[in-house]
């Protein structure tokens, strides 16, 4: 009786917001000489993010707007849960569904990746 060697199907797991977060805080934009852990966030960082998932123009933020929520943490990097915390506050302002920028977030690709 032949036996037939186990077939490895390598699953890749779809992103999470969490993953992505990881991915964007690890991320260093060419102006910026911080290198993130993947555990905090910088608002150079979370707006490369969002401009990526195409969430920075009229119909949803402005730079001026991420910028003025995140500052309002009196901090200069966020972790996790104070992202989604920020993520409420600026939604919450703009009267736009958190799960939706949450799900372009969450699909938008890693880091530098035009989708």
């Amino acid at each position: 009786m032949a036996s037939n060697p186990p077939t490895t199907t390598s699953k890749v797991k779809p992103p999470t917001l969490l993953s992505m977060f990881t991915l964007f805080a690890k991320y260093r934009p060419t102006l910026n000489s911080f290198q993130g852990d993947g555990k905090r966030i910088l608002l150079s960082q979370s707006d490369c993010w969002m401009q990526q998932a195409n969430l920075i123009g009229p119909k949803h933020f402005t730079l001026t707007q991420t910028g003025l929520i995140f500052f309002e943490f009196r901090k200069s990097t966020l972790d996790y849960d104070e992202y989604l915390q920020f993520l409420a506050l600026l939604c919450n302002e703009k009267q736009i569904s958190v799960e939706e920028v949450k799900e372009k977030l969450t699909n938008c690709g890693p880091p530098g990746i035009t989708s």
